[in-house]
């Protein structure tokens, strides 16, 4: 039972090694063993469910011309590799995805290296990402290995179309016209705010300024008074108001000191 596992093994390992042999050595051409499995993309079109989407990073041909396949090759190796995480190791899609990736890896390597990455990275601003059905997909590989196995190395007229710049959003006027009465709108609703926000403070501060002034007219009228009531006693004697138990003078200062004060407690307030 090993014994015979490992000459299965044995012989898909033959297999795979004639298949890229054949394929190195066509030049280009596509022999029946390549026309079979490119055959199996159906297969493969029809194991995944049509309405699974597959990421895809591609060129179209109109904008790739002549260098569409090596521009194309690298990232549809990298999408095939992705897809077959997908599946088991004893998946049979998994095993056929396998083969196109030894395939794309194939043609990959007759290429040269630098020419590639340069004209990948020429071509960087004209890359799409897309998320195809399966059919399209598959569709889109095939064309790509049968491409690559036609005319795949022609790196000299592989020039690029300008890069296009992003479109300016369009002009909608019934959009403009709704934007600018929002703004309208804002502009009156903080207008409305901060005019009577201004016309409160600047109320508050004049009250706050008559009752400043106020009270420092009524402290100089006290200071007068009081110095008024001195020269009185001064004349009259220290000592006749209290002999005649008169307690006027006394009273007028404490009535003038408390009704300053309630001043004071006002501005307070205020």
């Amino acid at each position: 039972m090993f014994h015979m596992r490992e000459v299965k093994i044995g012989e898909s390992i033959c297999v795979l090694v004639l298949l890229f042999s054949g394929l190195v050595t066509c030049s280009g051409v596509f022999g029946s063993p390549l026309t079979d499995d490119v055959a199996t993309l159906e297969t493969l079109s029809e194991n995944i469910p049509s309405d699974y989407r597959i990421p895809i990073y591609f060129i179209t041909k109109d904008v790739g011309g002549a260098c569409w396949p090596n521009v194309n090759l690298y990232h549809v190796e990298s999408s095939l590799k992705t897809l077959a995480l997908k599946f088991g190791n004893l998946s049979t899609n998994k095993a056929n995805i396998t083969i196109f990736i030894t395939m794309l890896e194939g043609f990959r390597i007759t290429l040269d290296e630098e020419k590639l990455e340069v004209a990948m990275q020429t071509f960087e601003c004209h890359y799409r990402r897309g998320k195809w059905p399966t059919r399209r997909y598959f569709n889109h590989v095939k064309e790509v290995l049968t491409a690559a196995g036609s005319k795949l190395g022609d790196f000299n007229n592989c020039t690029p179309p300008p890069c296009k710049t992003p479109p300016a959003p369009a002009f909608t006027p019934g959009k403009s016209r709704q934007q600018n009465g929002m703004s309208g709108a804002i502009h009156g609703l903080l207008a409305l705010l901060i005019i009577p926000s201004m016309a409160l403070l600047v109320l508050t501060v004049k009250m706050v300024f008559r009752k400043s002034h106020c009270c420092a007219q009524r402290m100089h009228e006290v200071s007068l008074n009081e110095a008024h009531d001195g020269a009185e006693e001064s004349r009259t004697g220290p000592h006749d108001g209290a002999a005649r138990g008169d307690p006027d003078s006394s009273s007028t200062s404490q009535q003038d000191r408390a009704w300053v004060d309630s001043l004071g407690c006002a501005d307070t307030e205020v």
